[in-house]
């Protein structure tokens, strides 16, 4: 079952709140699109940078005396300071890590998925020995795909030391040069996200066959 994802308007409203939550549940809704792993993961490396910028500031501030420590009534806010900059520091550096993470593995599933259009070779062996890695982390690293959404439909059978693929629709039309794709006519499109290359049906719902983004 997909998990729901949580609203802009939930997240800026928990930055007033309860800003460290916020800053949890922003990171869990740059990282729900599991077909935009790279990109996500450059603008949340952004954010994190942000955050980790804000933190280096107010010690700096404190130094330089533009920060005022101390309240009117003598009381120390040393202590609101530190704390400010651990929430500011630490969701810096928990988004940072998430941001890294998703970078890598949107790049390698990238790879993945050019290695396999590219060659239209499903075996298990020729994939690991084009990407270049062992059997077992190809195999570790394409169920993990397949359970992120990728490969629709499809499963590995590691008898056959393969990656069973759903067969392509078959549409009998007949040729006509005069037909455009606005009529129906089957057509070849490259997918926005991982670049394959899918046979769609004008006016249809169609997804792309192996990582799942509408087309």
């Amino acid at each position: 079952m997909k998990k729901k994802s949580f609203s802009w308007g939930i997240i800026i409203l928990m930055f007033f709140l309860f800003f460290p939550v916020g800053i949890w549940m922003l990171v869990r809704k740059m990282t729900d699109e599991k077909s935009n792993y790279v990109k996500n993961g450059k603008s949340l490396k952004i954010f994190a940078w942000v955050l980790i910028g804000f933190a280096a500031l107010y010690p700096i501030m404190g130094i330089t005396g533009e920060l005022e420590l101390q309240a009117e009534d003598g009381t120390s806010l040393v202590g609101g300071l530190i704390a400010t900059i651990l929430i500011f520091g630490g969701g810096g550096a928990f988004s940072l890590y998430k941001a890294n993470s998703y970078i890598k593995k949107g790049t390698k599933y990238n790879r993945y998925l050019s290695i396999i259009n590219c060659s239209n070779d499903t075996l298990i062996d020729n994939i690991a020995a084009a990407y270049p890695t062992s059997f077992e982390q190809a195999v570790k690293d394409l169920q993990s795909m397949l359970d992120d959404g990728y490969f629709m439909n499809a499963y590995l059978d590691l008898n056959r030391r393969e990656l069973i693929m759903p067969q392509k629709a078959t549409v009998n039309v007949a040729v006509n040069q005069s037909t455009s794709p606005s009529n129906g006519q089957p057509m070849s499109v490259k997918c926005k996200n991982c670049g394959a290359t899918n046979t769609i049906v004008p006016g249809a719902a169609n997804e792309c066959e192996y990582c799942g983004s509408p087309l």
